[in-house]
C-alpha cells in the first residue's frame, strides 16, 4: 500500500512539470491577437518603405505603439524637416571674371534703376546758345585787298533737343535722336562794293539768320558699364539768309541759301559718376543740293557739294529725378563750291564764288529725362 501511493504521487508530479513546460514553449493564443501581432508586422513593413523613401533611417524613428485593445490607430512617425533657407537667398549671378579681378561698379541712374549712359540718351532739352561764324568767300580773279565777302560775329539763338534709346525684340539700344537749332543776329560785314569801273572795300553789318534741322538712327554699343559708344546714319535740312546793309551810297543785298545734309555721326558717352555723363560727338556730313537765291539777280545758283565736319563736347549733370543740366560747345567747319554761270538782264553773267565758314557755338539749357 505504502508503494502504491509513493508511485501515485511520483506520477502527478511528473504530470504537473510537463503541463508548465508545455506551456512555456507552446502557449495557445486567441484569434484576435495574432490578427494585430499581424497587423503591426504589415504597419512596420510600410513605415519602413515610406522612410526609406524619403531618405529618412527607420532606426530614428520611435517604435510605434502595436497595441489594439482600443480602437485608436497607431499613431504615424513624425521627423521635423529642417528649414531650407536656401529659397530666401537671392540667386548670385554666375561670375564670367576670375575671383581676384578688379571690377568697377556700374553707374545706374539712381532715380531710375537704369545705366547713366542709356538715361542721358532719353530726353527732351531746350537750350539758350550763342554761335560765332566766320564766312568768307573770294572770285578767282580779285586781288588781296578787294572782290572778297566776309562776316564774323556772334549771333544768339536757341536748340531744341530729343532723343530715345528703345530695345527692338533682340537689337538693344536703338537711339533715335532730333535737333533744331534756330539763330539770328547781326554779324560784322567785311566785303567790297563796285561802281561799274572799279571794287573798293565796304564795311558795314549783316543780319543772320540760320536754321538746322537733323534727325539720327544709330546703334548703343555697350563698352562697359560706363562707357557707350553709338554710330548712326543722319540727315536733315538747313538754311541760311544773309542782310547786308546798305550804306554811303551802296544799296543793301539780301541772299537765301539752303540745301539738305547726310552723313554718319558717333556719339561716346561716358558716366563720370552716376548722375554726370560726358559725351562727345564727331560728325561728317555732305551738303547736297545746296542753292542760292539773290535778291534782284536772275536764276537759281546751284552750289556743288562739299563736306561737313562737327566735333562737340557736351556735358549732362543730373538735378533730380526727371531734370537734367545741360551744357555743351560744337566746332564745325564746312564749304561751297563754286556754282554755275546764270545769264542775267544786259548780256552779261553772273556766279556764285566758292565759300568757308568755321563756326562754334555754345549752349547751356535744361533737358526732362523720361
Amino acid at each position: 500500500m505504502r508503494k502504491f501511493l509513493l508511485c501515485t504521487g511520483l506520477f502527478l508530479s511528473a504530470l504537473t512539470a510537463n503541463g508548465r513546460a508545455h506551456a512555456q514553449f507552446a502557449p495557445t493564443h486567441t484569434g484576435t491577437y495574432l490578427d494585430s501581432r499581424r497587423n503591426a508586422e504589415i504597419r512596420h513593413r510600410t513605415l519602413a518603405r515610406m522612410l526609406m523613401t524619403l531618405g529618412m533611417d527607420p532606426d530614428e524613428v520611435a517604435t510605434s505603439s502595436t497595441d489594439t485593445s482600443n480602437d485608436v490607430l497607431p499613431q504615424m512617425p513624425v521627423r521635423r524637416f529642417e528649414e531650407d533657407d536656401s529659397l530666401s537667398r537671392v540667386p548670385r549671378r554666375r561670375k564670367n571674371h576670375a575671383p581676384d579681378e578688379w571690377r568697377p561698379t556700374p553707374y545706374h541712374s539712381k532715380a531710375r534703376g537704369e545705366l547713366a549712359v542709356v538715361q542721358v540718351n532719353r530726353e527732351i532739352g531746350l537750350s539758350a546758345t550763342g554761335s560765332w561764324t566766320n564766312y568768307k568767300e573770294k572770285p578767282l580773279w580779285e586781288g588781296p585787298e578787294t572782290g572778297y565777302d566776309r562776316e564774323t560775329g556772334w549771333a544768339p539763338g536757341f536748340q531744341f533737343d530729343a532723343s530715345t534709346m528703345f530695345d527692338l525684340y533682340e537689337v538693344q539700344h536703338i537711339l533715335l535722336a532730333g535737333h533744331v537749332a534756330f539763330s539770328d543776329g547781326n554779324v560784322g560785314y567785311h566785303g567790297s562794293a563796285s561802281n561799274g569801273w572799279q571794287t573798293l572795300p565796304y564795311r558795314n553789318s549783316s543780319n543772320r539768320e540760320t536754321i538746322d534741322a537733323r534727325i539720327e538712327l544709330g546703334k548703343g554699343l555697350m563698352v562697359t558699364d560706363r562707357f557707350m559708344i553709338t554710330p548712326a546714319i543722319m540727315g536733315g535740312y538747313w538754311s541760311w539768309g544773309r542782310n547786308v546793309k546798305g550804306s554811303q551810297g551802296v544799296s543793301s543785298s539780301s541772299e537765301d541759301y539752303a540745301g539738305f545734309v547726310a552723313g554718319i555721326v558717333v556719339h561716346l558717352d561716358y558716366a563720370v559718376t552716376d548722375a554726370f555723363v560726358v559725351r562727345g560727338r564727331l560728325c561728317w556730313d555732305e551738303r547736297l543740293g545746296s542753292h542760292m537765291d539773290a535778291a534782284g539777280v536772275k536764276g537759281t545758283f546751284r552750289l556743288r557739294p562739299r563736306p561737313e565736319w562737327i566735333a562737340a563736347l557736351d556735358f549732362d549733370y543730373r538735378l533730380s529725378r526727371s531734370l537734367h543740366f545741360i551744357s555743351g560747345v560744337q566746332y564745325s567747319y564746312y564749304s561751297f563750291g563754286r556754282s554755275q554761270s546764270v545769264a542775267q538782264h544786259g548780256g552779261y553773267s553772273l556766279y556764285e564764288p566758292s565759300s568757308w565758314t568755321n563756326g562754334m557755338t555754345l549752349h547751356a539749357g535744361i533737358a526732362y529725362a523720361f
